[in-house]
């Protein structure tokens, strides 16, 4: 991927979940879906530009509140969708 392309950012500890997630948006007409632990999502991401993220239903309060104050850094306006655990069963 290039410098500053748009993604889809799926972060969720479960790499299983994950990927189910990621082939569930890209079965939609959207940019890149890229997935990441909530440890590496910055390292990942790299200068790619973040459409909407993905918040997986395994992370502890702690994780999501860093997340969250995280990327809220790079754009306040970021849409975020935060599943739940029946959603990626």
């Amino acid at each position: 991927m290039t410098s500053g392309e748009h993604v889809i950012l799926v972060v969720n500890r479960g790499e299983s979940a994950a990927r189910n997630l990621k082939g569930l948006i890209e079965f939609m007409d959207t940019p890149p879906v890229l997935i990441a632990a909530p440890e590496d999502w910055q390292s990942e991401l790299g200068e790619q530009r973040v459409d909407a993220l993905f918040i997986g239903p395994d992370m502890s309060d702690t994780e999501i509140d860093k997340l969250l104050n995280e990327i809220g850094k790079l754009d306040p306006n970021i849409p975020i969708v935060m599943m739940h655990e029946d959603d990626t069963a």
